[in-house]
């Protein structure tokens, strides 16, 4: 749900950046008028316990880290999640692969809205969930934070998190799916903050060889081990005096958990091969599509580790919760396409058929969606023609939805009771079709070019020059 606001106006001084602080401070407006939730213990160790939060999304759990702490020791550290859900007539409640399970109704449930007032079975605890009294929310005015751009009340709510958080020194972690945008935050909370003039070091977590992991981390002295002919330093000394971006931290593996742990206590690492420890002033941010208190109560993730990471948290919206967003992207990417490369501009048709699309890779995929649309463009704007062309370069026609303006189809369909081609031979056709069409296209936006064509297509120089050859399209020289 999006609230209206109306236009503030405001004097250059309301955006504040200044050298040493790097505040940035900005108009308040309000938000949208959201229900809270009121959880009490009905029967169980902590019976009678009840507790109003003036937020949406309550986690109940055991652990201290919870929001709602139930100290029964049936329930799991981070049990499940319960969520204001007014919209649809009640809560909405998420199990978190709990031991012992969420039981309503007589059934076990992992995910479920329930009404207003449900008793749910957590552990051996009983709990009553209701919705409660509306609270107005309020949000920064900031169309931007960093890289980031949206108008959508949840981005600007999460661009005001950041703007604060990047003035603490307290370690951040980041969820949401794939391609919404975690680095570019971490990225830009780094930029916003005291660590700023230092480096910005990113560790991909799923790419840790195994047997390295510990070098990768903390650095080795030469001859630590086989192959270790030179002293390295590992990641945390890189970021001296910096950020470390820990992205997929949910995919470092286990036994690794602790040595991190240990680093982030004591604010020092020892290489391997060495029993000298150094001291690492360095800013953690952590990112992961991943929900790690799921993992902590499967077994899979330390506890201890997690609030380590997770001091703050803050999670990226996906992008079919904020689709009023994408005509404010869809210019951004445009105006940072290369210099004379690409249409610069977008009809309305095109862009309402973007907004008519999903987007499973979320800003990402939206981002190489553009990119593609706009530099096999036939002319300064892309049209909806150029988006049906886009949909058949990614391999996605099948599912596209019914565009504006489509281009001619390749071959005219046969009449149900005409001689059918065989397939093998109409399937041959059309592709051949598509692969002229798409190289000519090529040819024209690459100046001739064959490594600019290559490049752009994704393809080797070789195979390309074959299909070249093939549809008689470019000489050898």
């Amino acid at each position: 749900m999006v609230a209206d606001y109306a236009p503030v106006t405001r004097d250059p001084s309301s955006f504040l950046e200044t050298e040493h602080t790097r505040t940035i401070q900005a108009d308040r407006l309000r938000g949208p008028s959201v229900r809270g939730v009121r959880i009490t213990v009905v029967a169980g160790p902590d019976a009678g316990h009840e507790q109003v939060f003036a937020m949406q999304r309550v986690i109940v759990g055991r652990a201290a880290g919870s929001d709602f702490r139930v100290n029964d020791p049936t329930v799991s550290s981070f049990h499940l999640e319960l969520i204001a859900a007014e919209d649809r007539g009640g809560v909405q409640l998420v199990d978190l692969s709990s031991r012992n399970g969420t039981v309503y109704a007589g059934a076990r449930i992992e995910r479920a809205v329930v009404p207003s007032g449900a008793t749910l079975e957590v552990g051996s605890s009983i709990v009553r969930v209701e919705l409660d009294a509306a609270f107005a929310t309020e949000v920064a005015d900031l169309p931007a934070f960093g890289e980031l751009r949206g108008r959508n009340v949840a981005m600007r709510e999460l661009f005001s998190t950041l703007a604060r958080l990047a003035r603490t020194e307290l370690s951040i972690l980041i969820e949401g799916q794939t391609g919404t945008g975690k680095e570019l935050a971490a990225r830009a909370v780094h930029d916003a903050s005291n660590y700023a003039q230092g480096p910005f070091v990113v560790l991909d977590c799923t790419a840790i060889p195994s047997t390295l992991a510990e070098s990768v981390l903390f650095g080795h002295e030469r001859g630590a081990f086989t192959g270790a002919s030179e002293r390295r330093v590992g990641v945390f000394e890189a970021a001296e005096g910096g950020t470390i971006f820990l992205d997929e931290v949910g995919e470092l593996p286990l036994e690794l958990q602790p040595k991190l742990l240990r680093v982030l206590e004591r604010r020092e690492v020892v290489r391997v091969g060495s029993t000298t420890p150094r001291p690492v002033q360095v800013r953690v941010i952590s990112a992961t599509w991943r929900d790690l208190r799921t993992m902590i109560n499967q077994g899979k993730f330390r506890e201890d580790l997690y609030y380590r990471l997770a001091q703050a948290r803050v999670t990226l919206p996906p992008m079919r919760e904020r689709v009023e967003d994408i005509p404010l992207l869809v210019y951004h990417f445009l105006q940072r396409l290369p210099p004379g490369q690409g249409a610069r501009a977008i009809s309305p048709e095109a862009l309402s058929e973007l907004q008519r699309r999903e987007y499973a890779g979320n800003v990402r995929e939206l981002k190489s969606t553009v990119e593609r649309a706009a530099m096999m463009a036939e002319g300064a704007v892309i049209t909806g023609a150029d988006l049906a062309f886009e949909r058949m370069l990614s391999g996605e026609r099948a599912r596209a939805p019914s565009p504006v303006s489509a281009p001619p189809v390749p071959a005219a369909p046969q009449a149900v009771n005409g001689p059918l081609t065989p397939f093998k031979e109409a399937k041959r056709t059309l592709i051949d079709e598509f692969e002229k069409d798409y190289l000519q296209r090529l040819l024209q936006r690459t100046g001739n070019n064959l490594s600019r064509a290559a490049a752009l297509a994704g393809i080797e120089r070789h195979y390309l020059r074959d299909l070249f050859r093939k549809h008689g399209l470019r000489s050898d020289e």
